[in-house]
């Protein structure tokens, strides 16, 4: 049985891990075709912005300056390192220009999200008639030139496309035609400053719902697995009080078949002495098995069953008059009994009979379960207003562990050779009700083979 139910909480986790990896999985998955969605969307964005006339009008305004500064290169009037540095600052000229186009026909676009635009240079070479190549620039050059857009670090970002403006151009040379072909090469690059913003607020939904399902499930789990453990520990409580009741009958029935075959034996008949020996143990047993009977039947009640009669009495007298009692039905030679009562002069309000039942049950339980030195006190707890009644033994002590569970009805602790001591597992719990009963409280602090303290305590009236 606590192998198989091992195996099901076993299996029920990895059953849970498992479900956890494929749920995250399939987020991960949607987040990733998300993304794919978004950076398509985003370019087509970005296409239906950038091939607009009034953005090829302010790109031929860089061109057209462009080809100024390269006739004025043939020409010889400017060498290439000025033909650049005259790009560059004719695109920072428009450049404003065209953020105030693009920004706000983004907007229109894709409302809400921030997408960085840039167009840069990646070559520009000019070949003449014959056919002879001029390189201005090329890729590899450490002095970047970026024609439209913000300054990004490329590499961070996502490539749209390369274009490739390809253009001859005539010219007068010193009042003589002339001729060069362009041949200029950009590249486009976007990059989206709120991707996760955007991508986690579109998935929120389908994020908040994943994890109110996979929260579901592990309560679902942690019920069932409580359930489960309940109904198993209620199992082996049903069992135990079985094995218990059968063993505490076992003893007077065998008795009361002894006696009565005594009495049906020839040796009973005309011997009177006999006769009334075996009479006696019948008595005696049938007494006994009256006895447990009313146990289990008084113990089996609720607090709210219990019917008091309460009575105002003096505390510390009661405590020592039912303690001289107590020692008069055990064998005082072997058990040390240590008293610390308070005379407190506050009354207190109880069932004599129902508290005497309490106290004596756990003065006998540590007797049984191997005190043989017992301290009860007495007093008056100020910081809750209360009368609390400690008894402390030097016993074989409870694992905390089970602590939670001794008050309960037919509860056993099942360590050791703790069985190897009879009883119902009625006594503690059956204190607890007349605890309860009178509005109070009872509290156990244990340590395996270092003994035990049981503390009741009732409300100050």
């Amino acid at each position: 049985m606590q192998l198989k139910f091992k195996g099901l909480v076993a299996i029920s986790i990895f059953t849970l891990i498992a479900l956890i990896g494929i749920q995250g999985y399939l987020i991960y998955n949607t987040y990733e075709l998300k993304k794919k969605t978004f950076s398509i969307d985003a370019r087509m964005a970005i296409s239906k912005v950038y091939y607009t006339k009034e953005v090829d009008s302010i790109m031929w305004l860089y061109r057209n300056d462009f080809f100024t500064q390269l006739e004025a290169l043939k020409k010889g009037e400017i060498s290439k390192k000025d033909a650049l540095q005259r790009l560059k600052q004719k695109t920072e000229e428009i450049n404003p220009g065209f953020l105030a186009v693009y920004k706000k026909g983004m907007e229109a676009e894709m409302p809400g999200v921030d997408i960085q635009f840039k167009k840069s240079v990646s070559s520009i070479s000019v070949s003449d008639s014959l056919g002879n190549t001029d390189t201005l620039y090329k890729e590899d050059d450490p002095d970047k030139i970026m024609l439209l857009g913000e300054n990004f670090d490329s590499q961070n970002a996502a490539l749209i496309t390369y274009s490739n403006w390809q253009e001859d151009h005539d010219f007068v040379n010193n009042g003589n035609p002339d001729f060069f072909k362009l041949n200029f090469k950009t590249s486009i690059f976007m990059n989206v400053l709120n991707w996760n913003s955007v991508l986690t607020k579109e998935l929120s939904v389908l994020f908040v719902a994943s994890c109110l399902l996979f929260l579901f499930v592990v309560g679902l789990l942690y019920y069932s697995i409580q359930n489960l453990m309940k109904q198993k520990r209620v199992a082996e409580i049903k069992t135990d009080f079985i094995n218990n009741i059968t063993h505490e009958l076992k003893t007077p029935l065998s008795t009361l078949s002894l006696a009565t075959k005594t009495l049906t034996s020839e040796h009973a008949n005309g011997n009177k002495e006999i006769a009334d020996g075996a009479v006696q143990i019948i008595d005696r047993q049938n007494t006994r098995l009256q006895k447990l009977i009313d146990q289990v039947l008084q113990s089996s009640l609720g607090y709210q069953e219990i019917q008091l009669s309460k009575e105002t009495f003096n505390g510390s007298i009661f405590m020592n008059e039912l303690l001289d009692d107590y020692l008069l039905s055990v064998n005082s030679s072997e058990i040390k009994l240590h008293r610390n009562i308070d005379s407190t002069g506050i009354a207190l309000e109880a069932d004599k009979f129902y508290l005497s039942t309490a106290i004596i049950n756990l003065l006998n339980n540590a007797i049984k379960y191997g005190g043989t030195e017992l301290t009860v006190s007495y007093g008056i707890d100020k910081t809750d207003s209360t009368h609390y009644i400690s008894i402390k033994d030097n016993g074989i002590g409870i694992s905390p562990k089970y602590q939670r569970f001794i008050f309960e009805k037919f509860y056993r602790v099942s360590e050791k050779d703790t069985h190897n001591y009879k009883g119902l597992g009625l006594g503690l719990y059956y204190t607890k009700q007349i605890i309860k009963a009178h509005g109070g409280s009872i509290s156990v602090e244990s340590e395996a083979n270092k003994g035990s303290i049981f503390t009741i305590k009732i409300p100050i009236i």
